[in-house]
């Protein structure tokens, strides 16, 4: 048996433990759609979901990337806060979000981090408030996206996106939801409404992308091909 040969037996044998690796491997992402308006009684213009907050900690542990798109608002809307939550075994004061990236000229929002500490409009109590601009040619509006870097005490494992999916404190009359964000300046008559994830939502059952049909007939054939030598 020629080297040459050898090492294509090895690749075809080792297809496998491969494909175990990369299942084992996916990075855990949690999308939070805004699509039901709760408090204010006026809903943003356009189609559901109107903002979209999502935590991926991109199968690193201590480390979560929060991105948060103004999905489908529209015309002059803009977001005034964003109320999210975290494990409650975790201090929110530990948690470190970076600088910036984002897409848009609004200003960067104040972060603040407290238990329990910021309430949303006819729900609970959250950990952790996006305080955004409301000044004129600043605001968080239609388009536009914020992006950060979260590090800081976590569970034993790590930060994992999924520390950031609880429930708010009960404190009102709607809710308890995953987060809740306070939409201005909607329709003709600038009104205000509060909006959340629905919910009946299940955070954790979001789809993985599978391998595409290209890529699992490939893995196929290569597999029969190198069956028979690998036994």
């Amino acid at each position: 048996m020629t080297s040459t040969t050898k090492r294509l037996l090895t690749f075809f044998c080792a297809i496998p433990l491969l494909l175990t690796a990369s299942e084992q491997s996916r990075a855990s992402s949690i999308s939070l759609p805004m699509t039901l308006e709760f408090s204010g009684a006026t809903a943003p213009v356009g189609s559901s979901p109107w903002l979209t907050p999502k935590f991926d900690d991109e199968n690193t542990a201590g480390t979560v990337v929060l991105t948060v798109e103004t999905t489908n608002l529209s015309g002059s809307e803009f977001v005034s806060g964003l109320y999210l939550n975290v494990d409650p075994s975790i201090d929110p004061a530990d948690l470190n979000f970076s600088s910036p990236t984002k897409t848009g000229t609004f200003s960067n929002p104040s972060i603040l981090l407290s238990t329990d500490a910021y309430k949303a409009d006819g729900d609970g109590k959250y950990d952790i408030l996006l305080q955004f601009s409301t000044s004129s040619g600043n605001e968080f509006g239609a388009g536009e996206e914020v992006e950060y870097t979260i590090t800081g005490v976590g569970s034993a494992a790590g930060l994992l996106a999924t520390d950031f999916v609880f429930l708010s404190a009960p404190a009102g009359g709607h809710g308890p939801f995953f987060a809740a964000a306070h939409v201005q300046s909607i329709g003709a008559g600038g009104d205000s409404g509060w909006i959340a994830p629905e919910p009946g939502l299940d955070p954790t059952s979001i789809p993985v992308p599978e391998p595409t049909s290209i890529t699992l007939l490939s893995l196929g054939l290569i597999l029969v091909a190198g069956k028979r030598r690998c036994h």
